[in-house]
């Protein structure tokens, strides 16, 4: 049977009232008191949210994770699907549940941020997609609602208006970059997810052409190549572009998916890498610990990222440190691996 506030105050021998109050943090009740019946509540599984308060004094105890509808997809999903999954264990260790969800539906485009809003159904949102309208941010400021923005900047949102946490990909493509040039690498194709309205993919180009630069190599356009985020259309660069595979020494793959692909396809074409050809790719996904060889890849820091967005709501919820805006950029780190 579920744990009612009741059942709680028989176990602790007080009345429900001082147990509401205690679970609500209501300053008439002791801390030593508050803190005695928020351990009996965890003991007991009391489930605290869902239009009732939580432990911490909340509406719901549910945060929606909004995501984009490309995000379903396998390939380009492997490093955002990792970074859910930290949201949800961070969230969770707080007593709060989330709710993963596209911001539009994908058959009528109705806007699920709308919805959620109209049925009171979260305490705050954490944003993991650049395409939400303008309409949609304003309208999450209009319920007083706290939102955070992780992962990738918003399109049509001014970000300063935002609490925020992103990853320096210009510094990544960069990084990417001087690791094969440091490796004797000329000659080095950086190949990229076709979707162009992604800004992260165009600062990891920015930096790599900034690399090269710094190095007195010439940027060439040819040896910029945009494909589908998957592990497929990796598997078959060999098949599209033939001979510019046959005059480069070094690829940066700006997503491991695409370089997952490009391995296989090597080795069965008897192509030694790192020997006759240098790999790098992007993320740091686990399975980059299973390929063969072992993938030379760019960490994102998406364990922070989630902590610091997780922290970030919870503070905001209960409305503290909210003077001012916290916006922070993360750096990612080079993990070397077999492929370079």
């Amino acid at each position: 049977m579920k744990v009612t506030i009741k059942d709680i105050a028989a176990v602790a021998g007080v009345s429900h009232s001082t147990v509401s109050r205690a679970l609500n943090d209501s300053p008439q009740i002791s801390s030593a008191m508050k803190e005695k019946i928020k351990d009996i509540a965890r003991t007991m599984n009391f489930e605290f949210n869902a239009g009732a308060r939580s432990l911490s004094g909340r509406k719901t105890g549910n945060i929606a994770v909004v995501y984009l509808a490309q995000y379903d997809q396998f390939g380009s999903s492997l490093y955002v699907h990792q970074l859910f999954i930290e949201l949800r264990h961070f969230l969770e260790r707080m007593d709060m549940d989330s709710i993963l969800l596209e911001a539009y539906h994908p058959e009528t485009g109705a806007s699920n941020i709308s919805r959620l809003l109209r049925q009171q159904k979260v305490d705050g949102f954490l944003i993991v997609h650049n395409n939400i309208t303008k309409k949609d941010y304003d309208s999450i400021k209009r319920s007083g609602l706290p939102v955070v923005q992780l992962h990738i900047p918003p399109l049509y949102c001014q970000k300063e208006e935002l609490d925020y946490f992103f990853t320096d990909h210009f510094l990544g493509g960069k990084i990417a970059t001087e690791h094969l040039i440091s490796k004797g690498c000329k000659r080095i194709l950086t190949v990229l997810s076709n979707d162009f309205d992604s800004l992260e993919f165009k600062e990891r180009t920015a930096g790599y052409k900034e690399a090269l630069k710094e190095h007195g190599i010439r940027s060439e356009e040819e040896l910029i190549v945009a494909i589908d985020c998957t592990y497929l259309r990796g598997y078959q660069l060999f098949n599209s572009i033939p001979e510019i595979l046959a005059n480069v020494d070094g690829i940066f793959f700006q997503t491991d998916i695409q370089a997952f692909g490009f391995l296989t396809a090597a080795r069965e074409r008897g192509i030694s890498i790192p020997e006759d050809l240098k790999v790098i790719g992007y993320d740091d996904t686990p399975i980059c610990e299973s390929t063969i060889p072992m993938l030379t890849t760019i960490h994102q820091p998406r364990k922070k990222l989630a902590e610091l967005a997780c922290d970030r709501i919870i503070d905001l919820i209960n409305k503290r440190n909210n003077e001012s805006r916290i916006q922070e950029i993360l750096f990612p780190s080079l993990v070397i691996r077999e492929s370079s």
